[in-house]
Order: structure tokens, then C-alpha cells, then sequence
């Protein structure tokens, strides 16, 4: 369990640091934004409709390589737009914004279906593989 703690805790670091978008807003961070709110919603859709370990593993798998994906992209931005760790989101970007709040917001219940399939090898595997890819994030 602390493990899914953990992972969730990554998570929503991950969706707290695309959400601290100031008003110098571009494309880029829209398309990250954008991006991030669809592999969450997703990842979040995977879990809750998940009716045995294999569609779990493939729904955890699925997220870890969205992610992977944005993981570069996100350390990315971050480091050339420290601006947008204030909390001010221009106007333009909240249908995305509220898009990956409303899917972060449903990950701890969803994660709780994942506990029927803790013990199963392969679900265990794609847990540790997807919190190595989101440690990349510190």
C-alpha cells in the first residue's frame, strides 16, 4: 500500500506541476497540458474499467509510456518557464486544466480498484516500472 502512495504522491506532484501555469503562456505549455490531461484521463478510465489483472497491467503500462513521453517535455518546461510554478493560469488554458484536474481527482479511487490485483506478479511489476519512470521527475 505504501507503494501506491507513493506512486499516487508522484502523480499528483506531476499534475501540480503542470497546473502552476503563469500568464506568459504558449503553445508549448497548452500541448503539455493537453497531453498530460489526456494520459491521465486515460490512465484514470483504465483503472476504474479494468475487469481483471491484465487490462490493470495494461492501463498502468499505458500511462508509463504517456508519461515517459512527457517526463522530458515537463523537466523541459519547468526549467525554461520557472514563471509558471506561480499558480496563475491564463484564461485559454482552463478547459485543459480542469480537464487533468477533474481526472486527478478520480486517481486515489481508481487506484483503490487496482488493490483487488496488488498480488498479482504482473500488475506488481508494472507498478515499479511506472514508479521508476515518474522518480525521473524529481
Amino acid at each position: 500500500m505504501t507503494r501506491i502512495h507513493g506512486i499516487l504522491a508522484t502523480v499528483l506532484l506531476t499534475a501540480f506541476l503542470v497546473l502552476g501555469c503563469s500568464s506568459n503562456a504558449n503553445s508549448d505549455a497548452k500541448s503539455i497540458i493537453k497531453n498530460q490531461a489526456n494520459v491521465t484521463e486515460d490512465y484514470v478510465n483504465g483503472l476504474v474499467s479494468a475487469k481483471n489483472a491484465d487490462d490493470m497491467v495494461a492501463a498502468i503500462e499505458n500511462y508509463t509510456e504517456g508519461m515517459k513521453k512527457l517526463i522530458p517535455e515537463l523537466k523541459e518546461f519547468e526549467k525554461n518557464y520557472p514563471e509558471y510554478k506561480q499558480g496563475k493560469m491564463p484564461e485559454w488554458m482552463e478547459a485543459d486544466i480542469k480537464r487533468l484536474e477533474a481526472a486527478s481527482a478520480k486517481i486515489p479511487e481508481a487506484m483503490m480498484k487496482m488493490v483487488t490485483y496488488m498480488m498479482d506478479g504482473k500488475v506488481q511489476a508494472a507498478m515499479e516500472k511506472m514508479g521508476q519512470e515518474m522518480s525521473k521527475l524529481e
